[in-house]
């Protein structure tokens, strides 16, 4: 009774957040759905306050405090440096360079998205890219289809290069202990191999649709707000990523780093001017909190009732050897993140990962890890629920009125997703082996 109704409102919250509906004058999103499940655990007893205590403060591998302090203070510094204009600036000099040319605005967009992920995070790139591509195609009288799907792809591609690209790289990098530079050893290879793999299938796919010449009419510009801002907030940037880099040597854990920047952003923004901090504080999702604090408690119950432990058994049982562990282990991620988004799958799996019923040697523990940390990425170019970037991808280009469906993102997501996920759990198994 206790694990059925504990999946129920997994399932609950998930509906939720993907799909929010109203009961009456009360509209059921992503906030108060986690909230509502919690409530209801506790009032059916099936939850208990010790449970979310271990919940939020993890029992020794997992601490899900640290998890929320990475993603919200590297949020704040991603933002903080959006809102300066840099990117608009980077964005508009893009276009100028592809002189007009359809074919070479597709592929720069795909590798500034690629690149800005590594430095920001794909929800930064995003939130920032998906308007300006879409007032380009609007101006320049082009299809902006190709280029927001390149957009799309990129970010949820290279994200997976650097620890901090996306939350689900902390999640389970965090629990497991993985140190930032012994990280990106790993993954620079396979994202890089992803990356160019997701352009050329892309470009493939969308060839008939680019709009080879375009007229440039950017009476618009770009918007940077302060230079001296946004050179402040982009070498503050780039000496946080080199301290990270070397944090283990230093003998600093990733979010004493992240949270220190933070804290530096946060005055060098009071400094140029408070309107400049009030806008960041705005701009930071702040609504994932709820959700992810109610999965790491939901998580928690099924460890209690012991959920957790046979799944990772059985994970234990299909894991035999490198190969074994990274395909089983990717696959089921991959599969789990398009049934229940990526930052519950990853919550989840980062329990299963550190179970004690999860018995494996150390190179096959990692191949596990990292293929998982692959599906959490990569999941997201299947279907738009893969991911809450997807969900804002989609609301940003409705309230503008262009609608791309769950089941055309699906189309393409099938032609490319499967082959480049494939090929970067075979190049993460020649890194490893």
């Amino acid at each position: 009774m206790e694990i059925t109704l504990t999946i129920s409102a997994i399932l609950f919250s998930i509906t939720a957040a993907v799909f929010p509906f109203r009961i009456g004058k009360l509209k059921i999103d992503m906030v108060n759905g986690s909230i509502i499940s919690i409530i209801l655990l506790v009032i059916f007893q099936v939850i208990d306050f010790e449970t979310i205590r271990l919940g939020l403060a993890g029992d020794g591998r997992l601490r899900p405090w640290e998890i929320v302090v990475i993603f919200f203070t590297v949020a704040y510094v991603s933002v903080s440096l959006d809102i300066t204009g840099v990117f608009d600036y980077l964005a508009y000099r893009i276009v100028l360079l592809s002189k007009g040319n359809g074919i070479n605005l597709f592929i720069f967009f795909y590798v500034f998205s690629s690149i800005l992920t590594v430095f920001t995070s794909n929800d930064v790139v995003i939130l920032t890219l998906t308007p300006i591509i879409f007032y380009l195609g609007k101006h320049a009288h082009l299809n902006v289809i190709p280029l927001l799907f390149a957009e799309f792809f990129g970010a949820n591609t290279l994200s997976m290069f650097l620890y901090i690209g996306n939350p689900t790289n902390i999640i389970v990098g965090n629990s497991i202990g993985l140190g930032f530079l012994e990280y990106t050893h790993v993954m620079w290879l396979p994202s890089i191999a992803a990356a160019a793999a997701n352009l050329i299938l892309l470009y493939m796919f969308f060839k008939k649709d680019i709009t080879v010449k375009f007229g440039q009419k950017l009476e618009s510009a770009y918007e940077v707000t302060s230079w001296s801002d946004a050179v402040t907030s982009s070498v503050m940037t780039i000496i946080m990523l080199g301290i990270l880099a070397f944090s283990h040597k230093l003998g600093m854990q990733i979010w004493e780093v992240t949270a220190s920047f933070a804290a530096g952003f946060i005055i060098k923004d009071i400094i140029f001017g408070m309107g400049g901090f009030q806008k960041t504080v705005k701009k930071i999702p702040w609504q994932i909190l709820p959700f992810i604090l109610a999965f790491f408690i939901l998580v928690a119950n099924l460890k209690h009732i012991g959920a957790v432990d046979s799944l990772a058994a059985y994970a234990s049982n299909h894991s035999h050897g490198l190969g074994s562990s990274i395909f089983f282990n990717g696959t089921i991620g991959f599969l789990l993140v398009n049934m229940i988004n990526n930052q519950p799958a990853t919550i989840l799996y980062s329990n299963i990962l550190i179970s004690d019923q999860f018995v494996v040697d150390q190179v096959s523990f990692y191949g596990a890890a990292y293929a998982v940390i692959a599906a959490s990425n990569l999941g997201a170019n299947l279907t738009l629920i893969g991911a809450l970037a997807g969900l804002m991808w989609k609301r940003i280009l409705k309230k503008k009125k262009l609608n791309i469906s769950y089941w055309y993102f699906f189309k393409v997501g099938m032609v490319i997703t499967p082959a480049v996920f494939f090929l970067t759990l075979l190049t993460l198994y020649f890194v490893l082996v």
